[in-house]
């Protein structure tokens, strides 16, 4: 199984400055949908490379993170890529929902990384 990191408030800057790819579930223990869809998203972590940090956030823990990434549904799931956050996921979704949107941010090109770029 793919290693879950638990992320608050005093550890997300490792996935804001991680190079490579990152995927942070948001979710209250309260939420029947955060509950509902919780397995699907695990079937999606387990299949990850382990070069993917997978996270999750509980809101209620964290309300900083909360406001800073814009928390409005839950669950959300952000993506991101060398620190940058590329993807937004609100809602329970597939494990073939996920995959491809990951595959849209492994192809994605970051501001300022192309000559000329900002």
């Amino acid at each position: 199984m793919h290693e879950l990191f638990i992320c608050n408030e005093n550890n997300f800057h490792q996935i804001e400055r991680t190079k490579g790819l990152a995927v942070v579930r948001f979710f209250a223990s309260w939420c029947p949908p955060c509950r509902d869809s919780e397995a699907l998203f695990n079937e999606f972590a387990e299949q990850l490379e382990h070069s993917v940090i997978v996270g999750s956030v509980n809101i209620d823990q964290s309300p900083v993170l909360t406001t800073r990434y814009e928390i409005w549904g839950l669950p959300s799931v952000l993506m991101f890529k060398d620190g940058q956050l590329i993807k937004r996921i609100v809602g329970g979704k597939s494990s073939e929902h996920y995959h491809h949107a990951l595959t849209e941010v492994k192809d994605a090109t970051l501001r300022g990384s192309e000559p000329g770029g900002v």
